[in-house]
Order: C-alpha cells, then structure tokens, then sequence
C-alpha cells in the first residue's frame, strides 16, 4: 500500500511538472511552402532552406514537389536563406512565425549565370524589388505586412503607396493615387493578372479611387506598384500599375481569423480541400460597422455609410493537367445623405447614392516542358453606380424638393488573356501574351438645366466595345552585371478604331554587388472613360449629338534614370529622375479654351472634345529605407517636380495635379513585452506627411451669384492649394498562444486634427466661396482574433 501510494504520488507529481513545462514553453509555430523556377514554375527538388543563425542549423530540403516544412520554430521573426546548386541564393529576412497561424510561403529562385560545379552562386538582394523580374525601374514590391505596420496604412494597400516618392493620396479621404503629376484617370488595376473595375467603395464609372478599399488584406498577398516606364505586359495606362494577387489558403490546416473595428466586421476562413493534393479555399466576407464613428460624433457623413464586401480563392492542383484556380471579389455599398443646415430644421437636399463592383475567374497554370508556363485566365466583370439627387431651389422657402441630377451607369466585362513565361536559355527569356476584353455597358444620366427648367439628358445608351491587346518582353542578361528587357505592346479600340503601336525597353547596370544604374524609356495609351465616348447634348439647331464618339487614346512617353545604393544591410538609398511627354490629349475643340480631360479626377464632360493637347511632367524622386530589422524600420522619401499641359489656347498652365513637393517620414518599431519568449509584441509608429497642394481656378463670386452656379474666373488653373500636413499614430499590442493569437490596434490619422482646406467651391444657399477640409482625426480601431 505503501509502495502504490508513493508511485500514485510520483506519477502525479511528474504528471503536474510536464504540465507545468507544457505551460511554460514558449509558442512555437510553422514556416513552410514550395519553392519554384523563376521562369519554368517548376518546382525544385532538393533546394535547401536553412533558419539563419540557428544553433543547432534548423533546415529543410524540398522534396519531389519542391515542398518544405520547418515546424516547431520558436514565435517571432527570423531570416531564412533558400539555396540551390546552379541558382542565385535567395534570403528572406523577418518572416514573421504565428503560433496561431502557419507561414506558408511560395518562394522563386532565379539561375545563375555562372555555373559553379561544387558550390552555390550568391546575388545581392535588392530589397523591395517586386517579383516581376521585367521590371528594371520605378516598381515597388508592397508587402502585406509592411502594410499593417505602417501608420496610416489602415490595412489598405492603396493607401500603403502613398509612402512612396512621387505618389500622393487625396488629403480629403478619398484613397485616390496621384502620381509624378498625372492624373488618377490613368492608374489601371489588376488582380491576377488581368484589369479589374476600380475596386473601391463609394466610386462610380470613370474614376479610380474611393473612400475604402474593397479589397481585404487578409485575402491579398504581396502586390507591385508601377509608377512609370512600364513593361510590355502592361498597356492601357500612363500613370500607374497595381498589380495584385490573391494569396492561396493553407492546403493542411483549417484557420480563422476574425476582426471587429470601426470600419467593419470580417471573418476569414481558409483551409485544405479534401480529396485534393495541395488544394486549399480561401474566403472572406466584411460589413460596415462606420455607424460607429458616426453615432460617436468622430465623422459626420450627413448619413450613415453602408458597404460590404467578399472575397474568395480557391485552388486546385492536378495530375499532369496544370493547376487551377478559382477567385472572385466584390462589394456594394450605399449612403443616403441630408443636409439640413446648421439648424437642422430644414431640409436643403437629399442624395441616394449607391455603387457596386465585382469580378470572378478561372485561372489555369500549364507548364511548358521544363523551360516555362502558360497562364490562362478567363474573368467576367461588372461594376454600377446610382445617384438620385434633390433640392430645394429656395434654399429653405418652400420646402419642396425637386430632382436634380440622377444617373445609372452599369458595365460588364468578359476577359481573356493568356500569356506565355518561356526560357529561351541560360540568358534570354521570353514573354507574351494577348488580352480580349468585350464591354457591354448602359448609361443613363440627366441634369437640371436652368435655362430649359428641365431635367436634360446627358447620357442615354447601350451598347458594346472590344479591346484587343497583344504584347512581347524580351529579357536578355548580357552578363552577371548587364541586363536588357525590351518589348512591344499594342492596342486597339473598336469603339474609335483607334490603334497605337508601343515600343518598351530598359536596361540595368549592376555596378558591383551594392549599387546599380538603370535606364527606361516607353511608350504608353490609355482609353477614356466609356461616358465620354457616349456623353450627348443638343447643338444649335436642337439636335442630339454625340460629339466625342470619335475620340482617340491619350498617350505619354515615359523615360527615367534610376540609381540604387545599399548603404548598408538594412539600408538602401534609391533616386530617380523622370521625364514624360504627354501627347494626343483629350481637351476642347475651342482655341479659346483651357479645358483639358485630364484635369478631372473622374466623371465625364458633354464638351466638344479632340485629341490637341500636350504637356510635360518632370521630376526627382529620392528615399532612403531601412528596412525592417532588429525590431524596426525607417523610410524617408520626397520629391520634387513640375507638371503642365497645353490646351486648343496655346497657354502652358499648371496642370491640377502639379503639387510640386510631396514628402514623408515614417518609422516604427517592435518591442517584445516580457522577454522574446513570451510572444507578447507591442507595435507603435508614426507617419508624417507633406503634400503641396493641388492647383485651381478662381470662382469668380460676383457672377456666380447673378448665374446662381459656380461660375470660373481666370486665368485658369492659377491658384495653388496649401500645403497638406498630417501626422497618423500606429500603436498595436499582440498576444500569441498555441493555436490562437489576439491583437488590439489603433491606426489613429491626423493625430493633430489639421484642417487645411483642400478644396474650394461655391455655396449658392450662403452666396459665398466655401472649403472643404482635409480627412480630420479618425481613429480606426480594430480586435483581431486568429485561430
């Protein structure tokens, strides 16, 4: 009895102190993936991915399917380094390990030029480069985590760009991108591959941007932002690229992850498909919660702001046939608006506002021998807005509301696209492809005319458009320092019949392992919003006519000079100097007029319209970056430049978006809260801001008060806007767990509640010139959970 006793004691006291060493032990969690052929998509078999400064080495080596695991890693960040014989050495520095979340991980290695037979060749890494190897100059790699640690990021990609030199957001809210002067109009969209409608809430056809993304960053992986000179593969636009794609669920682990903040509610679920080898879904589904702010008395929306959105992923691999993938995006979202005055006693107006956006696919990835891929994606699109607009046109004497404005606007989008990823050899690699797009859109849109006391129609259509794109890229590395990537994009509109033939190339100089030159030069079009084509009015003799049906492309030839520096490790300094000439743009057929398209953000004008115009962006753009590691980061960037068009007047003007100086500075920094084995993190950072202001032409009061409407003076587009100063806060507190983790944040934008007017307009109810001010303080604060 004794003797059982004394083992019945032993056994539980043993028992207690596993538990309690259980309890103890710091979270662990999983880093693994695949590791590919840059090129070919092939996956490498034998690849060696080691854990950096392990003691004892922590590694794997990828099997058959070029998979591996490397489970059991202690919670925090480390470095990975990825080796092969015959390719470049790859690093990957703070990849973040989640108890709660596997890291999975798809990894490109790129072939050497110098063949070593008993050891493996290293390459410097140029930090920040995106992933698309065509691209030599003015491309930016943005990570999703580097998006959620910035301040003023608010988990959005787009706003996540404004950091960079040479890109401005609108100082008003509106996530709209500016870039090196251009206008918003001529930024294209892209997700997996191929254009999508603007993917934004609150937006309308013809415009870009819009107050909240659509899209989630817990379902977008790493994207690339083009400012300029862009690759062959990429055509219908002269401002900017947002090349996107959705990351793929995990394929062996069921997670979850579940936000609630003042922008919304999500929940987002992934995990493997069953009877699949490395099949996996990934799906997401948001709703506002901005009522909040609104009944808090933070914002005042004059209504209550609604939108939703989703997004899925699905995945699927299969035996010798390629590999599949299903994804889709969309979101609606609606706002009724009154205003009634100060007082509140009167109602003045009413807007019912809403907008809808969406897009599905089929992708299908087909490797070609053991030298490349083809990439075939299949989308249906569609995206529509509504406006009804009423007011009383005695400001508050009678009471009785009268339309105003209303429109419809709808258009769906059938794409295809294929493009083929072929190595030619050790040094050439080719890249082409081509896009059919078929529009079938219907527009409808009236205004209140005061002169005919009636609502006049301003669109009133239906019909189709076919755009045919084609492309090839050529990349030659002349040698371990020397690389040429040259291409041709072409592009046809039926609606106009319009063509353009457009010659790329650029060319990079590796100087020595730490520095490197490059040059680019292109050609580049875009088509105008479908409104402007179809926008009508009556001429002289009270005939409907079209007048800008025929419309050309508006077109830009881009060049720009590029220098990298790695100062360091962690530090690189990057400057570029850019030119661009704009050509055939959209602006009045009067040569007394100053009207030029490309002065509009969005919308569409019933103006007489010819493709007459020029001007002439130039700039510089600088920035120094230490990226993140030993607990933080740092990003320094400003630019300078000058942007001006010419309209059917001959006057060179500043154009609207000519804003001069924009600057940043930002940093942020990881504490770990009770020791690196607790995996208790406390994030904090801020941003601080310059924008010069954008330019505008004087309201001339005394004749907008006889006219009842705001009526321009000039000279046009003379008056500059202030400078807009803001400073966002990020402070975020992490607590990991085995299989859970929490996370509280707080992304708080203009911490010191500046209000510098970035717009001016006339107000016919107070017959004065009023302002509409930058974003004030907002504080968006959200819960993670993930398990």
């Amino acid at each position: 009895m004794k003797h059982d006793l004394m083992m019945r004691t032993l056994i539980f006291l043993m028992t207690c102190l596993m538990m309690f060493t259980a309890l103890a032990q710091a979270p662990t969690g999983t880093v693994r993936g695949t590791v590919l052929d840059t090129d070919s998509r092939q996956p490498l078999i034998g690849a060696t991915v080691l854990v950096e400064g392990s003691q004892p080495l922590i590694g794997a080596t990828t099997d058959l399917d070029g998979r591996f695991n490397l489970p059991n890693l202690p919670s925090g960040r480390l470095d990975l380094i990825v080796r092969m014989l015959g390719y470049e050495e790859q690093r990957l520095p703070n990849v973040l390990v989640n108890p709660a979340k596997e890291t999975v991980l798809e990894l490109s290695m790129q072939t050497s030029l110098v063949q070593m037979a008993e050891f493996e060749v290293t390459s410097e890494e140029v930090k920040g480069r995106p992933a698309n190897d065509m691209a030599l100059v003015s491309a930016r790699k943005i990570s999703v985590e580097e998006t959620a640690r910035t301040a003023g990021g608010i988990n959005d990609p787009a706003r996540m760009v404004t950091v960079f030199p040479g890109v401005a957001g609108d100082p008003a809210g509106d996530n709209t991108i500016v870039v090196r002067g251009n206008s918003p109009r001529g930024v294209l969209w892209r997700m997996e591959g191929v254009e999508i409608p603007n993917p934004n809430h609150f937006s309308d056809e013809g415009s870009t941007g819009g107050p909240i993304s659509v899209l989630n960053s817990d379902v977008i992986d790493d994207s690339e932002f083009h400012t300029g000179a862009f690759t062959a593969e990429f055509g219908n636009a002269t401002s900017a690229v947002f090349d996107m794609r959705l990351r793929r669920g995990n394929d062996r682990k069921r997670e979850y992850t579940f936000k609630l903040g003042v922008l919304g509610t999500d929940l987002t679920a992934e995990g493997p498909i069953g009877g699949t080898s490395g099949g996996s879904y990934l799906a997401n589904y948001r709703y506002s919660t901005l009522s909040l702010l609104d009944q808090a008395g933070i914002v005042d929306y004059q209504g209550v702001p609604k939108y939703s959105d989703a997004a899925f992923h699905v995945v699927l691999p299969t035996n010798g046939l390629g590999r599949f993938n299903v994804w889709g995006l969309g979101g609606e979202s609606h706002i009724k608006q009154e205003d009634r005055g100060i007082s509140e006693d009167t109602l003045f107006s009413r807007v019912d506002f809403g907008s809808r956006m969406g897009v599905t696919g089929i992708g299908h990835t087909l490797l070609v021998g053991d030298r490349g891929f083809l990439y075939t994606t299949v989308t249906l699109s569609g995206n529509s807005s509504s406006t009804d607009y009423e007011e009383d046109p005695t400001y508050g004497e009678t009471g009785a509301l009268r339309m105003a404005h209303r429109d419809a606007l709808s258009k769906w989008t059938l794409r295809g696209s294929s493009v083929l990823n072929y190595r030619l050899g050790q040094r050439h690699k080719l890249r082409s492809g081509i896009i059919v797009s078929g529009d079938r859109f219907r527009l409808f849109s009236e205004d209140w005319d005061s002169d005919a006391s009636a609502l006049v129609k301003e669109l009133d259509n239906d019909g189709e458009a076919t755009t045919l794109q084609a492309f090839t890229s050529w990349k030659w590395r002349l040698s371990e320092r020397w690389t040429l990537v040259s291409g041709l994009h072409a592009i046809h509109y039926s609606i106009n019949a319009a063509t353009s033939l457009e010659p790329r190339a650029a060319l990079s100089w590796q100087q020595r392992p730490d520095r490197s030159f490059s040059l680019a030069l292109g050609l580049h079009s875009r088509t105008e919003a479908i409104m402007t084509y179809f926008a009508e009015r009556e001429n002289a003799d009270g005939k409907v006519v079209r007048p800008n049906e025929d419309l050309g492309l508006a077109k830009a030839a881009h060049a720009v000079l590029g220098f990298d520096q790695q100062l360091s490790e962690d530090v690189q300094f990057r400057a570029e100097l850019y030119y661009q000439y704009l050509f055939d743009q959209a602006v009045e057929n009067d040569p007394s007029s100053s009207f030029a398209l490309a002065n509009m953000d969005g919308w569409f004008t019933t103006k007489d319209l010819v493709n007459a115009g020029t001007g002439r962006n130039y700039g510089i753009e600088v920035s120094v970056e230490k990226f993140f590691s030993r607990g933080w980061h740092a990003l320094v960037t400003a630019s300078v430049s000058d942007a001006k068009y010419q309209a059917m007047d001959g006057v060179m003007r500043n154009s609207r978006f000519n804003m001069g100086v924009v600057a940043n500075a930002l940093a942020g920094k990881e504490w770990n809260v009770g020791g690196p084995d607790k995996n208790k993190v406390l994030t904090t950072g801020f941003r601080y801001s310059v924008v010069g202001g954008q330019y505008s032409s004087p309201i001339d009061l005394d004749a907008s008060i006889a006219e009842g409407e705001q009526v321009l003076g000039s000279p046009a587009w003379s008056e500059k806007g202030d400078a807009i100063h803001k400073l966002d806060v990020v402070i975020a507190y992490r607590i990991g767990r085995d299989k859970v983790s929490h996370e509280l944040k707080a992304d708080v934008q203009n911490v010191l509640n500046a209000s510098t007017a970035v717009y001016r307009y006339y107000d016919a109810r107070g017959q004065r010139i009023s302002t509409v001010p930058q974003l004030a303080l907002l504080p968006v604060v959200q819960y993670a959970l993930r398990f």
